[in-house]
This record gives structure tokens, sequence and C-alpha cells, in this order.
């Protein structure tokens, strides 16, 4: 740095602190005198950000909760619905090929409320297995959707890796959205 002509070292000084350099001054000293003289956030601020950022967290986590809810309740679907999962549940069963995939697929239909009449569809679709486009066809609704692709990663955990793209298969052919994909993938894949 040279001093100006005519001016003492202290003018100089004076001139940078004041905002008026030099052109020959960089970037990066007028940034650091920048944050020399920056004002000092109020602790209130500082206080009201953090409580913002976790109220913040808390309705995102309430979301995915809301998006994504810890348990699937099939006795909330018509018969007619639940016959359609059942019949879908049959058709992730059998597209990994896996022997023991069955088991753990009732396991899931019971736990989730399914009744007699969709257990004996299930046993049925798996003794005879209806099409993929008739299956698929079953399902109207988007919680069908989502149900069918939880039954598909639930068992993908016996069936192996045909059934896990299988499940990605459903997913992206019932363009379900990334957040549940995600969510249902974070709860059931193993």
């Amino acid at each position: 740095m040279r001093r100006r002509s005519g001016t003492g070292w202290k003018g100089w000084a004076l001139e940078r602190v004041a905002g008026r350099q030099d052109q020959r001054t960089t970037a990066g000293e007028r940034e650091a005198i920048d944050r020399r003289h920056r004002d000092i956030a109020p602790g209130r601020r500082q206080i009201l950000d953090a409580v913002g950022q976790k109220v913040l967290h808390g309705f995102l986590q309430n979301r995915h909760q809301t998006l994504m809810p810890l348990s699937v309740n099939l006795a909330s679907l018509a018969g007619v619905e639940r016959v359609a999962v059942a019949r879908f549940a049959a058709v992730a069963v059998l597209a990994g090929g896996a022997a023991g995939a069955p088991r753990p697929v009732r396991a899931w239909l019971t736990a989730s409320g399914a009744d007699e009449e969709t257990l004996a569809a299930f046993e049925e679709a798996l003794r005879t297995p209806p099409p993929l486009t008739v299956a698929l066809a079953g399902l109207t609704t988007p919680e069908m959707d989502l149900i069918a692709f939880i039954l598909c990663l639930v068992a993908a955990r016996e069936a192996g890796p045909a059934a896990s793209a299988f499940a990605d298969y459903v997913a992206a052919a019932r363009a379900l959205p990334s957040t549940l994909v995600r969510a249902a993938e974070r709860r059931y894949r193993v």
C-alpha cells in the first residue's frame, strides 16, 4: 500500500475507516473493514431467530408425520379397497420369488387391521395371482397407492433385490411424491 502524497499516515487511515477507500484497496481488505464496522445484532433478535428455528423444525416434523403416519389402518378403507390392496400384496410378494416373503406381508396386513375377508383375498391371490395391470388398476386412490408401495417394501425384506426393484417400479408407476417415497423407505425398507 502506498501512501498518498500530501497526506500523512493518519489521514490515510482515517479515509480508509470512513469508507473513502483508495481505488487500490482489494476486495478482501474492504470486506475485513466492513466486518469490523457492522452492527451487532441485539440479543432479542438472536432469541427470536432461535425460537423461530425451533418452531419451523417442529412444523416440518409434524408435516412429515401428517404425510406419512406411523401406522396404516386398513379398516379405514372400504371392503372393495381392502380386497384390492390384498390382491396387490400377493403380487408384491410374488415379485421377488422368495418362499419366505408371504409371512412378513401377512403379519403386516394383520397388524394393520386386515379382516378375515382381506386375508382370504390375500391367500387366494397367492394361489392364483392377478396380472399386474389388473392389480394396479384396483388401486384407485392415492392412499391405496401408498399402501401398495409400503407392501412392496415389506415384501422386499424377505424377497431380495428383485422385489426391491419392483417397489421402485410401483413408486414410479403410481407417481408417488418423492417425500412420501423417502418417508416410507426410511420406515419400512430394511
